[in-house]
């Protein structure tokens, strides 16, 4: 956990429950790590409201790291469903994607993307747990220890990405969701807007600005966690913390897919918006997961 001590419970009650009108805004600029747009404004005040260990986090995150507990991971294993739903829809968010000339792979090759929408984070545990309890679905092979499937059993980590899944398994979870997987142009787009750079943020590493094997965070880390290493269309961890399945066939047949954006796992040079790998559509593993499209 990452504690930040000079931002005492009292001043964000304080903002809470301030008339003023710049309040709020100073809440989410202290506070407020994620996506926020004006559907949002009452899921993320009750979040706020709750006691989840705002005060316990920092807007810095610095090499190496240990465990980070999110607010929103702390609000996922609530009992309160009030809570959890409104974790949850800050999770489900999408972002709208313009028309517009993307520049694709190594080679910067112009291609005319039509406007879509795009996860703003990966499919966490949590949206993961939703699906199979209402629909039954097969859960995850590193989950099958697990006698009883609750919001209580990933406890922390419900707002991390949702890992060993296949293909079939992430297409299954988008068309619950009405939505479906995005194709390898439209992923990278998404993550570098409509120049070549190399990362969402430019073309030069500095800060940490990603779960990468630079960070030493030695697996996942909650989603949205990383404020300035968001995409130029708002996208959150589209380089690190794990490959992204997209609908793209890498074979004529099929058989294999691509996926893009690297993982915690491996370092900057494996981790850009170029970067991508294929797997077979039956094929799981502790750093593979995705986002939908719509």
């Amino acid at each position: 956990m990452l504690l930040d001590v000079t931002k005492p419970k009292e001043s964000r009650l304080s903002l809470l429950d301030s008339k003023n009108t710049d309040a709020f805004q100073q809440l989410l600029q202290e506070y407020w790590h994620w996506h926020y747009n004006d559907t949002l404004h009452d899921a993320v005040r009750l979040l706020l409201s709750t006691d989840l260990g705002w005060e316990n986090v920092s807007h810095t995150i610095s090499p190496p790291v240990g465990e980070i507990i999110s607010p929103l991971g702390q609000a996922l294993a609530l009992e309160n469903k009030d809570i959890r739903d409104a974790a949850l829809q800050i999770l489900d968010a999408t972002q709208n994607i313009p028309t517009g000339t993307a520049q694709i792979s190594e080679e910067s090759v112009p291609i005319e993307i039509n406007e879509f929408k795009i996860g703003i984070y990966p499919v966490t545990n949590a949206q993961y747990l939703r699906f199979i309890l209402e629909t039954n679905y097969n859960h995850p092979k590193s989950w099958q220890e697990s006698s009883e499937l609750n919001y209580e059993v990933y406890s922390d980590k419900g707002d991390h990405p949702i890992v060993w899944v296949n293909y079939e398994d992430a297409e299954a979870y988008a068309n619950y969701m009405d939505g479906r997987l995005p194709t390898f142009e439209e992923w990278q787009y998404a993550s570098r807007g409509t120049d070549d750079r190399l990362f969402p943020w430019g073309n030069e590493i500095d800060i940490p600005r990603c779960n990468t094997a630079e960070l030493g965070a030695e697996g996942t880390t909650p989603v949205g966690m990383f404020k300035d290493g968001v995409s130029p269309f708002g996208c959150y961890d589209m380089l690190g913390n794990v490959w992204e399945w997209t609908n793209t066939p890498y074979d004529e047949k099929g058989d294999f897919y691509v996926a893009c954006g690297g993982a915690w796992y491996y370092n900057h040079d494996y981790s850009t918006c170029i970067s991508y790998d294929y797997f077979s559509k039956k094929y799981t593993e502790f750093v593979i997961g995705f986002r939908i499209a719509m």
